[in-house]
């Protein structure tokens, strides 16, 4: 179950990172005749089709374990027409992975025609909505009560900006092997740019809904030092610090060297991008975890 959860959030967030990343980073700044465009939107394409088609498919293992684990069968007997009918009409995990289902096709769709501008905008919004619904199948989908709506909106925001930040970096290593070929500078720097102010966005973000989703399933530091979810998510914090230094590396040293004449601090870019994309991963790996262990509020007295 870890495992295929790890596996669904990280396909989720490079799919929809790239997709944000070619909607509101990328195509503002390319011009019509530019060489990035064509260098690299083929490979991120690519990545778009790759990422959606792991998500689906475990998605779907997803569903059948969570079949399994909610009847009590062995696996094969939960993958009975009926068990799955149950669990996938009669439980919010089953719906809320039905209306994933439906945002994957028309995500698809989308990127068939990713050429028409409605598509990429309308293949936007059902990207930021398939990121969003992993919130209403997690802790925040369980929390009751006011605390729950809160829980849910900022657990949503949450997986959005982590989305937008670790898998839009996939999408900015590629971009920045396409730079390295068209020596386009000036296009880089303005990429580079909206993608650091996207960073500070989500970091912001990052920052307010953990904090609410801490209160929420740790309750105090006692909690968050003593338990095993606790600690857990200390180590996400002390990753997501380390990814903020190198993104402010990567802002305030890197870009402004960037020159047509070599390409130092553009290889350093994409080194720095990388290793912060396997943070990120890492990262991802955590969350993985942590939604199937209980909460540290639930473990303190």
């Amino acid at each position: 179950m870890v495992a295929t959860r790890v596996v669904h959030f990280a396909a989720t967030a490079i799919m929809v990172g790239d997709v944000i990343f070619r909607t509101v980073i990328a195509a503002p700044s390319f011009r019509p005749d530019a060489a990035a465009p064509a260098a690299f939107e083929a490979p991120t394409l690519r990545v778009s089709w790759l990422g959606l088609g792991v998500a689906v498919i475990s998605g779907a293992i997803w569903l059948l374990l969570q079949a399994a684990s909610m009847s009590g069968m062995p696996l094969d007997e939960a993958m009975s027409a009926d068990v799955l009918s149950t669990v996938i009409n009669e439980t919010q995990f089953g719906q809320v992975t039905t209306l994933r289902a439906g945002l994957a096709v028309c995500l698809a769709a989308c990127l068939v025609y990713h050429r028409v501008a409605i598509a990429q905008w309308l293949g936007f919004a059902a990207a930021v909505a398939f990121a969003a619904s992993l919130a209403w199948i997690g802790h925040a989908g369980s929390t009751v009560g006011e605390a729950g709506y809160l829980h849910l909106a900022a657990d949503a925001l949450h997986l959005t900006a982590t989305a937008a930040w670790i898998g839009g970096l996939a999408s900015l290593i590629l971009f920045l092997g396409a730079a390295c070929q068209s020596k386009a500078v000036s296009i880089t720097r303005d990429v580079v740019g909206r993608f650091s102010m996207m960073g500070v966005v989500s970091v912001l973000t990052l920052l307010l809904t953990g904090f609410i989703n801490a209160a929420i399933l740790v309750g105090s530091m006692h909690a968050l030092i003593v338990t095993e979810y606790g600690r857990l998510l200390l180590l996400k914090l002390v990753l997501i610090a380390l990814m903020l230094i190198l993104a402010l590396i990567n802002r305030l040293v890197l870009t402004p060297r960037l020159t047509p004449f070599g390409n130092g601090a553009l290889r350093w870019l994409t080194r720095n991008s990388t290793v912060e994309l396997a943070l990120g991963l890492a990262i991802l790996a955590i969350v993985g975890l942590l939604g199937t262990m209980h909460p540290a509020i639930h473990l303190v007295n």
